[in-house]
């Protein structure tokens, strides 16, 4: 920019509500913008144990083991550790059914 840039440019006056008007306009189309960019969806539920996964389906810790081995629900396993998620576990089920 040089200096006859700055002499002939506009100086715009507006007052704090319009000045935050502005800003109140700019942040809606950007929240806007992003919601729509982004899946709004929760995170998975994780379970830890088959306890829990017993308690999420409401059956029997025995029941839930064998819906485990029988491989009808998905699990990932870490060393002797199994990790249930949730949304994949009703997925599962509703496969099954049909």
């Amino acid at each position: 920019m040089n200096k006859s840039d700055l002499t002939t440019s506009e100086i715009i006056l507006i007052t704090p509500e319009k000045l935050e008007t502005i800003f109140i306009n700019c942040l809606e189309k950007f929240t806007i913008q992003n919601t729509k960019s982004q899946d709004l969806k929760a995170p998975p539920k994780l379970l830890y144990s088959i306890k829990e996964l017993a308690d999420f389906l409401g059956c029997s810790v025995v029941t839930a083991q064998k819906l485990k081995n029988s491989k009808k629900i998905r699990y990932k396993q870490f060393g002797r550790k199994c990790v249930f998620n949730t949304d994949e576990i009703l997925e599962d089920l509703e496969k099954g059914k049909k």
